[in-house]
Protein backbone atom coordinates (compact mmCIF):
# COMPACT_ATOMS: atom_id res chain seq x y z
CA UNK A 1 0.00 0.00 0.00
CA UNK A 2 2.95 2.35 0.40
CA UNK A 3 3.31 2.58 -3.37
CA UNK A 4 -0.10 4.24 -3.94
CA UNK A 5 0.95 7.62 -2.42
CA UNK A 6 4.19 7.40 -4.38
CA UNK A 7 2.28 6.77 -7.64
CA UNK A 8 -0.14 9.60 -6.86
CA UNK A 9 2.72 12.01 -6.14
CA UNK A 10 4.40 11.14 -9.46
CA UNK A 11 1.08 11.61 -11.29
CA UNK A 12 0.71 15.00 -9.57
CA UNK A 13 4.22 16.02 -10.68
CA UNK A 14 3.63 14.87 -14.24
CA UNK A 15 0.35 16.83 -14.35
CA UNK A 16 2.11 19.94 -13.02
CA UNK A 17 4.87 19.52 -15.61
CA UNK A 18 2.46 19.09 -18.54
CA UNK A 19 0.26 22.02 -17.51
CA UNK A 20 3.38 24.18 -17.12
CA UNK A 21 4.53 23.29 -20.63
CA UNK A 22 1.08 24.13 -22.03
CA UNK A 23 1.03 27.43 -20.14
CA UNK A 24 4.54 28.31 -21.34
CA UNK A 25 3.53 27.41 -24.90
CA UNK A 26 0.84 30.11 -24.76
CA UNK A 27 3.37 32.87 -24.08
CA UNK A 28 3.52 35.22 -27.10
CA UNK A 29 6.53 34.57 -29.32
CA UNK A 30 7.82 35.51 -32.75
CA UNK A 31 9.27 32.05 -33.24
CA UNK A 32 6.07 30.01 -33.36
CA UNK A 33 4.51 27.70 -30.82
CA UNK A 34 6.62 24.63 -31.69
CA UNK A 35 9.84 26.47 -30.85
CA UNK A 36 8.36 27.87 -27.61
CA UNK A 37 7.14 24.45 -26.50
CA UNK A 38 10.56 22.92 -27.26
CA UNK A 39 12.39 25.60 -25.31
CA UNK A 40 9.83 25.34 -22.49
CA UNK A 41 10.35 21.59 -22.15
CA UNK A 42 14.12 22.05 -22.18
CA UNK A 43 13.99 24.87 -19.60
CA UNK A 44 11.66 22.97 -17.26
CA UNK A 45 13.68 19.76 -17.48
CA UNK A 46 16.89 21.70 -16.87
CA UNK A 47 15.50 23.44 -13.78
CA UNK A 48 13.96 20.25 -12.42
CA UNK A 49 16.85 17.89 -13.23
CA UNK A 50 19.54 20.24 -11.90
CA UNK A 51 17.76 22.28 -9.23
CA UNK A 52 15.80 19.53 -7.51
CA UNK A 53 18.73 17.10 -6.96
CA UNK A 54 20.90 19.93 -5.60
CA UNK A 55 18.19 21.10 -3.22
CA UNK A 56 17.43 17.50 -2.24
CA UNK A 57 21.08 16.84 -1.48
CA UNK A 58 21.32 20.00 0.62
CA UNK A 59 18.19 19.20 2.66
CA UNK A 60 18.51 15.40 2.83
CA UNK A 61 20.46 15.59 6.07
CA UNK A 62 17.69 17.62 7.71
CA UNK A 63 15.09 14.94 6.97
CA UNK A 64 17.01 11.73 7.68
CA UNK A 65 13.86 9.77 8.43
CA UNK A 66 12.51 10.43 4.89
CA UNK A 67 13.76 8.83 1.70
CA UNK A 68 15.74 10.68 -0.95
CA UNK A 69 12.88 10.07 -3.42
CA UNK A 70 10.32 11.67 -1.12
CA UNK A 71 12.43 14.80 -0.63
CA UNK A 72 13.16 14.92 -4.38
CA UNK A 73 9.43 14.76 -5.23
CA UNK A 74 8.76 17.46 -2.64
CA UNK A 75 11.35 19.83 -4.15
CA UNK A 76 10.19 19.11 -7.71
CA UNK A 77 6.62 20.00 -6.70
CA UNK A 78 7.82 23.25 -5.07
CA UNK A 79 9.82 24.16 -8.20
CA UNK A 80 6.96 23.39 -10.60
CA UNK A 81 4.38 25.24 -8.47
CA UNK A 82 6.80 28.19 -8.25
CA UNK A 83 7.20 28.22 -12.05
CA UNK A 84 3.39 28.10 -12.43
CA UNK A 85 3.04 31.12 -10.15
CA UNK A 86 5.84 32.97 -11.95
CA UNK A 87 4.36 32.42 -15.42
CA UNK A 88 0.69 32.83 -14.55
CA UNK A 89 -0.86 36.24 -14.65
CA UNK A 90 -4.31 36.82 -16.04
CA UNK A 91 -4.77 39.13 -19.03
CA UNK A 92 -6.23 42.57 -18.50
CA UNK A 93 -9.97 43.10 -18.89
CA UNK A 94 -10.49 46.37 -20.75
CA UNK A 95 -13.84 48.10 -21.40
CA UNK A 96 -14.16 50.49 -24.34
CA UNK A 97 -17.02 52.71 -25.56
CA UNK A 98 -19.61 51.00 -27.77
CA UNK A 99 -18.60 50.82 -31.47
CA UNK A 100 -15.10 52.22 -30.72
CA UNK A 101 -12.29 51.61 -33.18
CA UNK A 102 -8.80 53.06 -33.19
CA UNK A 103 -5.72 53.16 -31.03
CA UNK A 104 -5.90 52.47 -27.30
CA UNK A 105 -3.33 54.19 -25.08
CA UNK A 106 -2.95 52.72 -21.60
CA UNK A 107 -1.04 55.43 -19.76
CA UNK A 108 1.21 54.33 -16.93
CA UNK A 109 -0.04 56.22 -13.88
CA UNK A 110 2.64 57.31 -11.41
CA UNK A 111 0.15 57.35 -8.54
CA UNK A 112 -0.63 53.64 -9.06
CA UNK A 113 -4.21 54.25 -10.10
CA UNK A 114 -5.72 51.96 -12.67
CA UNK A 115 -8.76 52.61 -14.81
CA UNK A 116 -9.31 50.11 -17.59
CA UNK A 117 -12.53 51.81 -18.72
CA UNK A 118 -11.28 53.49 -21.88
CA UNK A 119 -12.73 56.91 -22.71
CA UNK A 120 -13.86 58.14 -26.17
CA UNK A 121 -10.29 59.30 -26.95
CA UNK A 122 -8.93 55.77 -26.43
CA UNK A 123 -7.19 56.54 -23.14
CA UNK A 124 -7.07 54.43 -20.00
CA UNK A 125 -4.65 54.06 -17.10
CA UNK A 126 -2.56 51.16 -15.84
CA UNK A 127 -0.19 50.64 -12.94
CA UNK A 128 3.58 50.66 -13.38
CA UNK A 129 3.72 46.97 -12.42
CA UNK A 130 1.74 45.98 -15.53
CA UNK A 131 4.32 47.66 -17.74
CA UNK A 132 7.09 45.61 -16.15
CA UNK A 133 5.46 42.22 -15.67
CA UNK A 134 4.71 39.42 -18.10
CA UNK A 135 1.02 40.34 -18.00
CA UNK A 136 1.87 43.41 -20.08
CA UNK A 137 2.57 41.15 -23.05
CA UNK A 138 -0.61 39.09 -23.02
CA UNK A 139 -3.49 39.99 -25.27
CA UNK A 140 -6.20 41.65 -23.17
CA UNK A 141 -9.86 40.71 -23.02
CA UNK A 142 -11.63 43.71 -24.53
CA UNK A 143 -15.35 44.37 -24.04
CA UNK A 144 -17.72 47.09 -25.13
CA UNK A 145 -19.56 49.03 -22.40
CA UNK A 146 -22.68 46.99 -23.23
CA UNK A 147 -20.82 43.82 -22.14
CA UNK A 148 -20.24 42.34 -25.61
CA UNK A 149 -16.77 40.85 -26.04
CA UNK A 150 -14.78 42.07 -29.04
CA UNK A 151 -13.53 39.27 -31.28
CA UNK A 152 -9.81 38.56 -31.09
CA UNK A 153 -9.26 39.27 -34.80
CA UNK A 154 -10.26 42.92 -34.25
CA UNK A 155 -7.62 43.44 -31.53
CA UNK A 156 -4.23 44.11 -33.11
CA UNK A 157 -1.05 44.20 -31.04
CA UNK A 158 2.32 45.76 -31.63
CA UNK A 159 4.20 42.73 -32.97
CA UNK A 160 4.44 38.98 -32.54
CA UNK A 161 6.83 39.07 -29.58
CA UNK A 162 5.20 41.75 -27.41
CA UNK A 163 1.48 42.38 -27.68
CA UNK A 164 1.59 46.01 -26.57
CA UNK A 165 3.58 48.75 -28.21
CA UNK A 166 5.51 50.85 -25.77
CA UNK A 167 5.56 54.57 -26.48
CA UNK A 168 4.90 57.94 -24.92
CA UNK A 169 1.78 60.07 -24.83
CA UNK A 170 2.15 63.64 -23.57
CA UNK A 171 5.49 62.71 -21.94
CA UNK A 172 4.03 59.67 -20.14
CA UNK A 173 4.85 56.05 -20.89
CA UNK A 174 2.05 54.07 -22.51
CA UNK A 175 1.09 50.63 -23.68
CA UNK A 176 -0.71 50.77 -27.02
CA UNK A 177 -2.76 48.53 -29.29
CA UNK A 178 -5.49 48.98 -31.89
CA UNK A 179 -9.09 47.94 -32.19
CA UNK A 180 -10.10 47.54 -35.83
CA UNK A 181 -13.51 48.64 -37.12
CA UNK A 182 -16.07 45.92 -37.69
Amino acid sequence: MKSIPKILSWLFLITLFITLIVRMGNIPSAFGSDFVIGVSIFFCLLVVLIGAPILTGLTFFLFKERSFGFIFRLWVSFILIGLHIYIYSPPLKITIPDNFSGQINLIVDKEHKQNLNINEDGIGYVKESILQKLRGNKKPHVYFNNGKKISADRIIGYDSIFFYGRSTFEDMRTLTFRVLPK
